[in-house]
């Protein structure tokens, strides 16, 4: 194993980074920018090296977030969240940047979450790692407790995490060994009578001072795939939090 690889999946690597103390954090499986040739061959193996990920940790850039697909899908949430309908989403263009931490479950770059990748772009030899699996279990006790101290650190308001069949992979992430007393779970129904599949999402409170709310991916068949089931997530989303608010001031 590469000597330098806990410092350095104890940083913020694979992270896209923002306001590091934004009320609302956004939480994804991979990163997807990154996952080019150079970065397997130059960029990931010299960043290991370094022990530590470089992340801007100040202005998130929603300008060039909805140029891509899940950029604009969760610009719609967030405006939904924050009272307005989807079909504006663009007007997050005009945010400060201060508003948003974006990061990552896993530290390393891929068009997808297809294991076969790993051999693909060499990552056996970068990390010591014969497969992905072996590598995303050494995460979970290496690299999530550092994010947990985090979260503790900088107390954000809202964690959404996108992906409910990595549900205890967020609940690892974000709220630690121990830290889960009462889990809930909830549905929404599309609207349209030819998709009878219901959206399954799971929230719970953090340490009394932070709502964890693990929604389906923006895509695919049993995603958050309309504009009508992304509004009624964001408002259902700003009632959590406006909920678990009250409750910390009462």
């Amino acid at each position: 194993m590469n000597p330098n690889l806990i410092d350095w999946a104890s940083s913020l690597s694979g992270c896209d980074g923002g306001n590091i103390n934004a009320k609302t954090w956004l939480c994804g499986i991979e990163w997807g920018g990154g996952s080019r040739d150079a970065y397997y061959e130059k960029d990931l193996p010299e960043e290991i090296k370094a022990g530590q990920a470089q992340c801007n940790t100040e202005v998130f850039h929603w300008k060039e977030s909805i140029t891509y697909n899940f950029g604009w899908s969760f610009a719609k949430l967030y405006t939904a969240m924050n009272g307005g309908k989807v079909e504006d989403y663009r007007q997050v263009a005009d945010l400060s940047g201060k508003e948003l931490f974006k990061l990552n479950l896993y530290p390393i770059a891929f068009d997808s979450t297809d294991h076969s990748l790993w051999h693909k772009h060499g990552l056996d030899e970068i990390t010591g790692f014969e497969n992905k699996y072996l590598f995303n279990t050494w995460c979970f006790f290496n690299r999530f407790p550092a994010f947990t101290k985090l979260r503790k650190k900088q107390k954000p308001e809202l964690i959404i995490c996108t992906g409910v069949d990595y549900l205890r992979d967020f609940l690892m992430f974000c709220g630690g060994d121990g830290a889960i007393e009462k889990l809930n779970v909830g549905k929404i129904a599309p609207a349209s009578a030819n998709n009878r599949n219901d959206r399954t999402y799971y929230w719970v409170v953090l340490d009394g001072e932070t709502l964890l709310v693990i929604i389906p991916f923006f895509s695919g068949s049993y995603g958050l795939n309309s504009n009508y089931l992304l509004q009624q997530f964001g408002e259902q989303i700003a009632h959590l939090r406006n909920e678990m608010l009250s409750q910390k001031e009462a």
